[in-house]
């Protein structure tokens, strides 16, 4: 007989396997999305569904499954889904911003790529400034989440300033 306690350990387990699993289907699709509209015009609602998908569903899968583990309640869960998709957002609009503007010698591929393939990006799609806006305001977003958790959202906090500034 299984144990309450042990019950409800197998039941968090099983909740975020289901969220690595969902978050690897939404970055498929993504990825999808990318290379399928490659070299044409995208609305901007494919863009934005692109760009929350990719790299940003493994990103908010992986916050999700910490609190879901954690054993945070429902609405400390939303807090971090919101921070998580933010941050997810911001990741991939710091990917359109270096393959603009980065080193290649940093980032490994050459500079102007997405531009020279077709890519439809925040970039192309808004311009660099108006992406480094968006940049900056989504990162506010998801730090605006976390304000309630003072220290212990020190890591989630230095998380998303580094995906902001990072360089690679």
């Amino acid at each position: 007989m299984i144990k309450e306690e042990d019950s409800r350990k197998l039941k968090l387990k099983a909740k975020a396997l289901n969220e690595l699993a969902f978050g690897t289907d939404r970055m498929i699709a993504g990825e999808y999305v990318d290379t399928e509209f490659e070299g044409q015009e995208i609305s901007k609602d494919y863009l934005e569904y692109m760009h929350n998908n990719k790299t940003g569903a493994l990103i908010k899968a992986s916050v999700r499954i910490g609190a879901i583990l954690a054993g945070a309640s429902e609405s400390d869960i939303n807090k971090l889904t919101k921070y998580a998709e933010k941050i997810g957002l911001a990741f991939q609009i710091r990917d359109d911003i270096l393959s603009e503007i980065g080193d290649e010698k940093i980032i490994g591929k050459p500079v102007g790529n997405d531009r020279r393939l077709g890519k439809v990006t925040f970039v192309t799609k808004y311009g660099l400034k108006e992406a480094m806006d968006t940049l900056e305001n989504i990162t506010e977003e998801a730090l605006e989440q976390l304000k309630e958790y003072r220290e212990n959202g020190e890591f989630l906090r230095e998380l998303a300033l580094y995906i902001k500034n990072r360089e690679k």
